[in-house]
């Protein structure tokens, strides 16, 4: 059973490999195809904000759907309707539609991607033993992000050589060959959840089970409030950065590299720091200095003024937002129980992702209607990553004298 469980943890991370390649490949190109038809940085900005508000829509939807669907029929499926959806783009690009199609696509394949991303948490759940959880999860976020640094380089290379329209006609290929390794997957481990039971209630039945579950366990309660805190930080970043970088080399010729530094050093964190040095602590000690980098990396932007030190404080948001992320999943890995865990996930997030929502519509307002510079804007908002690690180090003090490990998966082997 060990043997199998190691099996489908390397199929998993080596389809990982291959569909975040793709979905990083995919996002730059996305970004460089509308800014060249736009000829305007905070249209192709959407891009990124676009891929916020699937986050938001998913988080309100997605739980009581994917608590119901086997994990692998989740992850297969996710990877077909990507590599048609980016079958749809290259049509489009090579007919030449307009960057609204463009926009509609990015969307639409951002949703499929991040609405399954769930299934990869739930597989970690099944298959290993609580205390292992912080370790796994951060090893799959190492594989994910070194495998997005290598779709944003390879996009921004190919693009500058080859073009384009010739770049995106490679996409659909990262996507099948995911689908073909998943279907190699076994997950005897999920035995564990009953699916007819979970599947015999309504959908609001089940999503206010969600909700509920999460609202009265003290942890995932504190773990909601901090996101919260930290989503509007968060938000406002999807907007500032593509507006903050064009500013400072005048255009976004070198998009993808400040995306690859942010992924630098979140493999950095993933691969080394947190297995090593964070693996066994708290997940709220980790999100609380996850979310203190983010805040003083905000304060960084202020006072950076070219592409390299843009880089560079770039990379040290990149080591927060990766920390904070395994440190959420590890939380809600250790205090939910599997046959609701995409739930507990959507009640955390939705909350928080809402009020990133707002930071966005804010930002673009102060910038295109008052003229408020993106530098201001990234010190006010350093403010709010500061208060979600406030309450995050509230948790870790209340986790070391009151609460206890949910530990529903059992020791495998």
């Amino acid at each position: 059973m060990i043997a199998e469980t190691k099996r489908d943890l390397l199929i998993l991370m080596s389809s990982r490999m291959s569909t975040r390649m793709g979905d990083g490949f995919l996002r730059i190109l996305s970004v460089l195809l509308v800014a060249e038809k736009s000829n305007d940085a905070m249209i192709a900005g959407l891009v990124l904000v676009f891929r916020y508000l699937c986050e938001t829509l998913i988080n309100a939807v997605s739980g009581p759907f994917i608590d119901r669907i086997h994990i692998k029929v989740s992850l297969m499926a996710s990877d077909l309707i990507r590599a048609v959806l980016s079958a749809l783009l290259v049509a489009s690009v090579l007919l030449g539609y307009s960057y609204k199609v463009y926009l509609v696509l990015a969307f639409l394949g951002d949703f499929t991607f991040l609405f399954f991303k769930p299934a990869v948490d739930k597989v970690v759940k099944v298959s290993f033993p609580v205390r292992e959880g912080t370790k796994i999860i951060s090893e799959i976020d190492a594989v994910n992000h070194c495998s997005n640094i290598g779709g944003y380089t390879l996009a921004s290379l190919v693009s500058t050589w080859l073009g384009l329209t010739f770049s995106v006609c490679l996409a659909p290929a990262f996507f099948v060959l995911s689908f073909f390794l998943l279907s190699f997957m076994r997950l005897s481990g999920e035995k564990i959840i009953d699916y007819e039971k979970v599947r015999k209630k309504s959908y609001w039945a089940s999503q206010k089970e969600g909700m509920r579950y999460t609202l009265k366990n003290p942890p995932l309660r504190l773990l909601l409030f901090a996101r919260t805190a930290v989503a509007v930080g968060r938000g406002a970043f999807a907007v500032l950065s593509v507006v903050f970088l064009a500013d400072v080399v005048k255009g976004l010729s070198a998009y993808g590299y400040f995306e690859s530094a942010q992924s630098f050093g979140k493999v950095i964190v993933t691969a080394l720091v947190i297995p090593f040095l964070f693996a066994y602590r708290s997940s709220f000690l980790l999100m609380g200095l996850a979310t203190t980098t983010i805040g003083l990396s905000f304060f960084g932007f202020s006072v950076a003024n070219d592409v390299v030190l843009a880089c560079v404080v770039g990379a040290m948001v990149g080591i927060g937002q990766a920390s904070e992320a395994v440190a959420i999943d590890a939380c809600i890995n250790r205090y939910s129980e599997a046959h609701i865990q995409a739930r507990t996930k959507s009640t955390t997030s939705f909350g928080s992702r809402v009020a990133g929502i707002g930071a966005i519509a804010a930002c673009y307002y102060l910038i295109m209607s008052l003229h408020v510079s993106p530098r201001t804007l990234f010190v006010w908002m350093g403010l709010f990553p500061l208060t979600g690690a406030a309450i995050a180090f509230i948790g870790w003090a209340r986790e070391k004298s009151t609460y206890s490990s949910v530990e529903s998966v059992e020791e495998v082997g």
